[in-house]
């Protein structure tokens, strides 16, 4: 035999026959015990009414010899004799009856209440976007709302995996992974507006045209992820890097003083020439290199600044820094 689900219709249906018969039931048994004992109480009374009347007689007969006057004890014998009150029938009948209906409204409402609560709390757990946490305290004591709330915490699931991916396609580069020029606007925007020390690193690789001219751009985009992950090994946790475009990177640097910046860069410059490439051949970098000061106003003046001194760089023979301190230009090169 399969496993034995507890459906909510099914659960509904039974209820309902089973309230039904037990109304029903409890309602004639009650009604029929009412009226048996109204009945042997009407039976008693008559019972009474006779004997009273045999008495009554006798008594007529003496009183004719003693001349006795019998009217109190007529009226006393006759108030006896009743017809059965409404009252009784209320007692009886009536309030039994009421006393199940109100039982079975009582025993309908918690049945509905407890139906509902799984449905309930899985809306809320919905509304406040928890994931599914804490939805092992959901009571899914009945199929459909188990079902449901598997339901539930997959589609809340399938949808935190499609927000993280569109979030990442938004915010990450498709070629190299790393954050792309949205996010690095972002990110200068709140340094600049929070006024944070902070010195940026603007890299183009060098001669990259004529790598995809020569070997093709699929070489090429193997080189800018090779050069994307080998920036981020040797940053670490002191910089931010993000893909400018092309075959131009930043790296920002907060909290970093401007000569921290070249020490990092030349570093990098150093390595970079000497690393391996997909292309067979070395792949060099240049970079400029700035720092915010009070009068930049927005990350557009940081990358113009950090760009002019790029552009200085490539013209100085590649492969070298160009530092823009003070509004000064300092070219570094092997």
């Amino acid at each position: 035999m399969g496993k034995f689900k507890l459906k909510l219709s099914f659960l509904i249906v039974c209820m309902t026959i089973m309230v039904v018969l037990a109304t029903s039931g409890v309602s004639i048994w009650s009604s029929y015990q009412s009226f048996n004992e109204i009945l042997m109480e009407h039976f008693m009374q008559d019972t009474y009414v006779k004997g009273s009347s045999a008495i009554k007689d006798g008594y007529l007969e003496d009183s004719m010899k003693e001349d006795i006057t019998l009217e109190p004890f007529l009226e006393q014998v006759a108030s006896n004799e009743k017809i059965i009150p409404f009252s009784l029938f209320l007692k009886k009948v009536f309030v039994p009856i009421v006393l199940v209906i109100a039982i079975v409204v009582v025993l309908a409402i918690w049945l509905a209440l407890k139906i509902v609560r799984p449905l309930n709390e899985l809306s809320t757990m919905i509304e406040a976007g928890e994931n599914g946490q804490g939805k092992e305290h959901i009571a899914d004591w009945y199929d459909e709302a188990k079902l449901l709330k598997k339901n539930v915490q997959n589609m809340m699931i399938c949808a935190e995996s499609k927000i993280t991916d569109l979030t990442d396609q938004l915010n990450l580069d498709s070629l190299t992974g790393i954050p792309n020029r949205r996010i690095m606007d972002q990110t200068l925007h709140e340094l600049i507006i929070n006024k944070v020390p902070h010195s940026v690193i603007l890299i183009d690789l060098d001669d990259f045209k004529s790598i995809n001219d020569t070997y093709g751009h699929t070489v090429g985009d193997e080189v800018l992820k090779a050069f994307a992950h080998h920036m981020q090994l040797n940053m670490e946790e002191q910089g931010m890097c993000f893909r400018y475009g092309g075959e131009e990177f930043m790296i920002i640097l907060p909290s970093r003083s401007i000569d921290e910046a070249v020490e990092l860069a030349e570093s990098l410059r150093v390595k970079q020439a000497l690393q391996e490439t997909a292309c067979g051949r070395p792949v060099t970098m240049s970079a400029g290199i700035t720092a915010f000061t009070p009068n930049v106003q927005s990350p557009n003046q940081l990358i113009e600044i950090a760009d002019h001194a790029l552009y200085k760089a490539k013209q100085s023979g590649r492969n070298c820094l160009c530092v823009v301190r003070n509004m000064r230009q300092m070219i570094i090169k092997s």
